[in-house]
């Protein structure tokens, strides 16, 4: 795996705020339409996401490709 990409996007995650808007994020090369970030976990390197409707997305940072937010 591409070190400097998997430092790039779990050190962008773990600056990020609790329920800071997101449109998307792009994991193993598929798209998950997400609505807000929820939390970072460094420790297990998981990424949790809500869904519009409810659902949670969880994500390991070292397989997020992109991560889209809102203009």
């Amino acid at each position: 795996m591409n070190q400097r990409r998997e430092e790039g996007i779990c050190g962008l995650l773990a600056t990020l705020s609790p329920n800071q808007r997101v449109n998307e994020i792009v994991v193993d090369g598929f798209s998950e339409s997400v609505f807000r970030f929820i939390n970072f976990e460094e420790d297990t390197h998981l990424a949790y996401f809500r869904e519009e409707l409810g659902g949670l997305v969880v994500a390991d940072c070292r397989r997020i490709s992109l991560i889209d937010f809102p203009a």
